[in-house]
């Protein structure tokens, strides 16, 4: 696996920088729209909106960025890419589409019949989500329970989970998606033309514009300040897991010690041992012992 601290020919577009200059690029969003939908006719146009959202708190800020727009017809699109697993993200995707839903409403407008224009959320995550099984790509959507049948067309999630495209050949990914996963995971260290240009040229886009040479001085301080703002989030996400596996070797070391006391007290219990004996050979209370 490349050192992410090497640097290659393009900028790393998982970083708030590089996230917005790639896809800040309207035939770039565009394209990757496209790939990942599907749509029955094509995305002739988007405006974007409301582009420098910030994070909703100093704990997540440099860590959540994300992009809207909206197309023709009124859909809006919120593109996120996250970097650190969050409590409850589940819970954060719905409060997201919700509140995109919510600003529709017309008020003072006696004729609004409820009608909404579709809200898609896209959470690109550097991250498996918790309490799901790991998956590349992931369409969340109401349906009922009893038929199967989809309730509304107009809500829609896709979570894409990106670590399992790192350091992965380019026979890896199969899809038109994927090949968007792969170039965004493994781009920083790449020193060649960015590969499934054939199947995508906008690739060649995305490349042009991603490329260290062709920043001005003031761009490369931008950038610069958001590649160590992206790495030392990692690392301090890095110190976490390795606190917290430590924490939990330690947790288990304890709970194996209390089951392995539990059992001797109770075998010494149906072998006739005084109380005070069992209390001083296992350093259970009298309670304890006296519930076994």
């Amino acid at each position: 696996m490349a050192d992410s601290n090497i640097e290659g020919r393009y900028i790393n577009p998982l970083t708030d920088y590089g996230f917005k200059k790639v896809f800040g690029e309207k035939d770039i969003m565009i394209a990757f729209l496209t790939d990942l939908l599907n749509p029955k006719s094509p995305i002739e146009d988007i405006v974007f909106i409301d582009k420098d959202l910030v994070a909703d708190s100093e704990e997540f800020r440099g860590v959540i960025y994300d992009l809207r727009c909206k197309t023709e017809d009124g859909g809006e699109f919120i593109v996120e890419m996250q970097n650190k697993g969050q409590l409850n993200f589940s819970d954060r995707i719905l409060f997201y589409l919700s509140r995109s839903f919510s600003s529709q409403e017309r008020k003072g407008n006696s004729t609004w019949n409820y009608e909404l224009n579709p809200v898609y959320g896209i959470f690109f995550m550097n991250f498996h989500m918790k309490g799901f099984k790991p998956q590349a790509i992931r369409t969340i959507q109401l349906k009922v329970d009893e038929t199967g049948e989809v309730f509304s067309e107009k809500l829609k999630a896709f979570t894409l989970e990106l670590p399992d495209y790192k350091g992965k050949s380019t026979e890896y990914p199969k899809s038109p998606i994927e090949y968007w996963l792969y170039n965004l995971v493994n781009m920083e260290t790449m020193t060649t033309a960015l590969p499934f240009q054939s199947q995508q040229p906008i690739f060649g886009k995305v490349g042009g514009i991603s490329e260290l040479v062709h920043m001005s001085e003031e761009e490369r301080m931008k950038y610069n300040v958001s590649l160590d703002t992206y790495r030392t989030n990692l690392s301090v996400m890095k110190n976490e897991r390795a606190e917290g596996r430590a924490e939990g070797i330690e947790e288990g070391i304890g709970i194996g010690e209390r089951k392995n006391q539990m059992a001797i007290a109770k075998q010494m219990k149906v072998d006739g041992l005084p109380i005070d004996m069992i209390q001083k050979y296992t350093g259970l209370t009298i309670e304890e012992i006296s519930a076994l």
